[in-house]
């Protein structure tokens, strides 16, 4: 009897552990109405540039978000082979707008002056772009990725200087399908490596992160006047952050954008609603764009401690070199409930807050996920675990203004709607004509919404 009594404990421990307690999103719906969504008066005119009769059914439907919900396709360099690959793409194409595409350095070149995309990454970077899907490059520069002529612990820095301005140039110059790129990725953590190490030899050299993201701004647009730059890091908190960031200010560096990454593998990882709220507000100070650039919440539980997560870290590195196979945490149902249960308020939280333009899905698949961690949407058949089916919820019901009313004198036809890409469709005489406008923040006046036949309709 004490055993059982002692194993139901146990369970109800681990059940508690497992359960989020939902936070209290105070305000968040009426901010979302407020920030996300907007109203237009539309005329909407058939082809010979008639108004719709009064009185005729219409149909208007979002088929694209304004707000950049976004997903890594990093990974794809290891899922491109799997099974899962197809049902990996649809799934990642049904939820969002943005991807993240990679970039790293060393991964795709191993010899000076012998740069060459890999075929995987190519492939899913057209293919993310025929989606419609916005782009993000990652990164123009990165000490973690950083080629072993760049590492270098001797080479001079004005020969490393040159090298990482020219590759700067190329990257902007080669992929003009990019729309936006990470800077150099979390600069201020380069200080960890060792004082020899090339690049932060090259970093402090320079003045430190604020004046790299200044010579890096200018090199790229020196090639590109309108590329959209980000700087991003690991740590929120990092007061060498906020200095990066006032520095740029101050010195009127032309960065767009402030990626704060979230990956919550350790218990002391995990935002409270508190600590999130408190620090979009400190962000937002800074009048830029605030990216939650690398979300991960896994379905597993955390690591207890930083000296934890490095333990298993090692195991995977001495794995990798060993060419074995990469130990890996599972995923289980009750940790999954619990991911979907955060996800839904993390999001919710996000998406109220006027500083945020994006939200960028880390691990999408469980399957070769970063750190060996089930934080994917996706298990790893590829199948849609219980947080990919909250997202799509969201996303794409709870968040999608879809509307059907009749048209008034002169055509006309009011919306109240997320901000976004939308479709009128009407039906007149057994024929259909569908057109499309934009509901953007700011926007005055009335909208011509000019309508055209689809083809095989009579």
């Amino acid at each position: 009897m004490r055993f059982v009594l002692t194993v139901l404990l146990l369970l109800s421990v681990v059940a508690s552990a497992a359960e989020h307690v939902p936070w209290e999103l105070t305000g968040a719906r009426e901010r979302i109405e407020m920030h996300r969504m907007g109203e237009c008066s539309l005329k909407l005119l058939l082809p010979d540039g008639s108004p719709v009769p009064a009185g005729t059914l219409i149909q208007l439907d979002q088929v694209r978000h304004a707000f950049n919900f976004g997903g890594s396709l990093c990974q794809t360099y290891a899922l491109h082979k799997r099974e899962c690959y197809a049902a990996y793409k649809e799934r990642f194409a049904n939820l969002f707008n943005y991807a993240t595409i990679g970039f790293y350095w060393s991964m795709h070149e191993r010899r000076p002056n012998s740069w060459a995309l890999r075929p995987s990454t190519e492939a899913v970077m057209d293919w993310a772009g025929k989606q419609g899907m916005t782009l993000r490059g990652h990164p123009l520069m990165w000490h973690n990725m950083a080629p072993w002529w760049i590492a270098d612990t001797e080479r001079d820095v004005k020969e490393l200087d040159r090298d990482i301005l020219k590759h700067v140039r190329m990257l902007v110059d080669t992929y003009p399908q990019v729309d936006q790129w990470d800077l150099h990725n979390e600069t201020p953590g380069v200080r960890h490596y060792e004082p020899a190490h090339g690049v932060r030899r090259w970093v402090e050299s320079c003045g430190g992160p604020g004046a790299v993201t200044r010579r890096l701004v200018n090199a790229a647009r020196g090639v590109r006047p309108d590329s959209f730059l980000a700087v991003n890091h690991y740590s929120h908190s990092d007061p060498r952050y906020h200095e990066q960031i006032r520095y740029c200010l101050k010195n009127e560096v032309a960065f767009d954008a402030i990626g704060i990454q979230s990956h919550m593998h350790k218990k002391d990882d995990v935002w409270t609603e508190q600590q999130m709220w408190r620090m979009l507000e400190r962000y937002a100070q800074y009048g830029k764009p605030i990216q939650l650039s690398e979300v991960t919440v896994v379905s597993c539980e955390p690591f207890a401690d930083w000296r934890e997560l490095q333990a298993f870290e090692k195991r995977i590195d001495g794995a990798m070199k060993a060419r074995k196979m990469r130990p890996s945490k599972s995923s289980s149902p009750e940790w999954e409930r619990y991911q979907a249960a955060y996800v839904r308020d993390f999001y919710t939280l996000a998406f109220s807050h006027p500083g945020v333009d994006a939200i960028i899905w880390w691990s999408v698949s469980d399957q070769d996920a970063w750190r060996g961690m089930p934080g994917g949407l996706l298990d790893k058949a590829g199948n849609p675990k219980p947080a990919y089916r909250v997202l799509d919820k969201l996303i794409n019901h709870e968040w999608r203004t879809r509307t059907r009313g009749a048209a008034s004198a002169q055509g006309r036809v009011s919306l109240k709607g997320f901000y976004g890409s939308y479709e009128a469709k009407v039906k007149l005489e057994g024929r259909t004509f569908a057109g499309s406008f934009n509901l953007a923040r700011g926007a005055t006046g009335e909208l011509d919404v000019v309508l055209m036949k689809e083809e095989g309709t009579h």
